[in-house]
């Protein structure tokens, strides 16, 4: 038996805007199945806008979030959520008495 092969999440040519305003241009980046990759970046230039059009929070105008090789764009957030794409926002959306892994640990609550 071959071993499972690893899944990249991958992100290409991604562009979103808010209301007609352009916030993201072009972006891309890849996510190999266990690593971290850290998103950087002054206040105001797209960091969480990028995250929530991975998750699908936020429609993308164009480009392509896929898992492996299965293109996410018409997934549903909680599609995405059951394919192990999960997203914990900085503050006031998490639950302030679990610790950080307890956060992380509820997106993977499969219903």
């Amino acid at each position: 038996m071959s071993p499972t092969p690893a899944l990249t999440l991958a992100v290409r040519s991604l562009d979103a805007a808010y209301d007609g305003s352009q916030i993201l241009r072009n972006v891309s980046l890849s996510v190999p199945e266990r690593k971290v990759v850290c998103l950087m970046g002054r206040n105001g230039v797209g960091k969480t806008t990028t995250l929530k059009c991975i998750v699908g929070l936020v429609k993308a105008v164009s480009g392509e979030v896929t898992l492996g090789s299965t293109s996410l764009n018409s997934y549903r957030p909680d599609e995405r959520a059951r394919s192990g794409i999960g997203y914990v926002p900085q503050g006031r959306d998490i639950f302030p008495n679990l610790t950080v892994w307890e956060n992380l640990q509820i997106s993977l609550v499969v219903q």
